[in-house]
């Protein structure tokens, strides 16, 4: 039983590839075979074929990206320059002006020297028992005189005054080198490179104070 089981699947396989090799066409058995017209009704007409957009979505353009820039402090007299420059050049719900108050700032002092040669030698004197080279103070009214050191508070001041002391220096003291001010920070909350070509133009100006990411 087992040898004509074989014997069929043999003979059903030469028949398969007798009717796949066109052996038995003679005989009207034969697999239907794709002409070449057949095969171009099949094909796809690319003269039908539309590109399919993508879908736009509103603001999605260059102009959609932005960022919050600012600059400052400027001073009174800079704040009305620039007020005046950016009401001509920007919008004017693109910008404004923010106050500030300026904390006031404590520096170690020595001064005020009745000569430049007087204020030299002192100069001399605190670097050979310090090894602090003095700066001059911001402050006009405090000239001439010797700064050993700028602090943000009083007691730091102190402290530093407190440590020279007891390296030799006599004669330095604590000042308030000057008084809080108000001054103005430049925001632009929303900056687009629409924007940006009136920004180009007003950079001579805004050099002072270079335009930098909010925080």
């Amino acid at each position: 039983m087992l040898r004509n089981l074989v014997l069929l699947l043999l003979t059903a396989n030469i028949l398969y590839f007798a009717w796949t090799a066109g052996l038995l066409e003679s005989y009207g058995l034969s697999p239907q075979r794709g002409s070449e017209p057949h095969r171009m009704e099949e094909q796809l007409q690319p003269q039908a074929l539309q590109p399919v957009r993508t879908q736009e979505t509103p603001g999605a353009g260059p102009t959609s990206t932005t960022e919050c820039l600012r600059s400052g402090p400027w001073d009174k007299e800079q704040s009305a320059s620039l007020r005046a420059a950016l009401q001509d050049a920007l919008p004017q719900d693109s910008w404004r002006l923010e106050s500030v108050t300026a904390p006031p700032r404590w520096i170690v002092y020595m001064g005020k020297f009745s000569s430049a040669e007087m204020l030299k030698r002192k100069q001399a004197q605190v670097v050979s028992l310090t090894g602090v080279k003095g700066q001059e103070p911001r402050d006009a009214a405090l000239l001439p005189g010797i700064s050993l050191g700028g602090f943000d508070t009083e007691p730091l001041a102190q402290a530093e005054l407190a440590r020279l002391n007891k390296l030799g220096v006599r004669t330095a003291r604590v000042v308030q080198e000057n008084d809080p001010t108000v001054k103005n920070m430049l925001v632009l909350p929303s900056v687009t490179k629409d924007l940006q070509p009136a920004l180009m133009e007003l950079s001579p100006l805004l050099a002072a104070h270079a335009l930098q990411a909010c925080e």
